[in-house]
């Protein structure tokens, strides 16, 4: 069956080959790495691209010539798929450095997948580093897809603890992307239940230095923006009595 001609038949014998990891992982692999792989298209369906992702961790280097391959592939999902299994593979293996490396250089779908990686995975705090310093880059990226992904890693922020992630919010403030679209962070300090950090009179007066005139107008979401941005303003006066914030807030 790993020799079928059918892509369609092969993406379902890849979903059976992790059942069979289950049990005997060596022989999944080595199964899977002698299936017919010879059409591009087939890397980027669900069972292979899950079957490559669950092995990362244990058989990244057996993976490794196939994702490079899927880096460059003509077709843009494949291309995708692989630079987010380049990017989930980094987060483990420092041998996988380059694979991003190449992705970051690519086209937008490559940057779209490490986009999609960093801002899923910036809430572990064994992956911060490495999210933060990727998230840096695509935060100011060419493509608006692309920065809209990035930006979008303030959703996975719940919970956190907000001065942990300073550096992030600084550069997030610099970047494109807050100019584009100021919304996630300021629905993350929002919903946010602890003390707010000192750097939100920053993130506000950042809003209102790039949105004042479109929040005038009551059509657009600016408007309901600021809304948001007064009641975290009087927070953090509150949390932030007789310090460097008060006068500022």
């Amino acid at each position: 069956m790993i020799r079928d001609r059918s892509a369609a038949v092969l993406s379902c014998v890849a979903g059976t080959l992790r059942a069979v990891g289950y049990h005997d992982p060596a022989l999944a692999v080595s199964l899977f790495l002698n299936m017919n792989l010879s059409e591009d298209r087939l890397l980027a369906t669900r069972h292979v691209y899950a079957f490559i992702r669950v092995n990362l961790y244990d058989n990244f280097m057996k993976m490794r010539l196939i994702i490079k391959r899927m880096l460059r592939s003509p077709e843009p999902e494949v291309c995708k798929a692989g630079a987010s299994l380049a990017g989930i593979a980094a987060l483990t293996h420092v041998q996988a450095a380059d694979l991003v490396d190449e992705a970051l250089q690519g086209n937008a779908r490559h940057r779209l997948g490490v986009a999609e990686v960093a801002a899923a995975n910036i809430a572990a705090p064994e992956y911060q580093a490495w999210c933060e310093k990727t998230l840096a880059t695509l935060f100011d990226d060419d493509d608006a897809d692309v920065r809209r992904k990035a930006a979008s890693c303030f959703r996975q922020l719940q919970g956190q603890a907000l001065d942990t992630y300073g550096d992030l919010i600084t550069v997030f403030c610099e970047s494109t992307a807050f100019q584009e679209d100021s919304f996630p962070i300021l629905r993350w300090l929002e919903e946010s239940l602890g003390r707010l950090p000192g750097m939100t009179c920053k993130i506000c007066e950042k809003f209102l230095d790039r949105f004042a005139d479109e929040a005038r107008d009551i059509r657009t979401r600016r408007a309901l923006d600021t809304h948001t941005v007064a009641k975290l303003i009087f927070r953090t006066y509150q949390q932030h009595q007789d310090d460097e914030w008060t006068s500022r807030s």
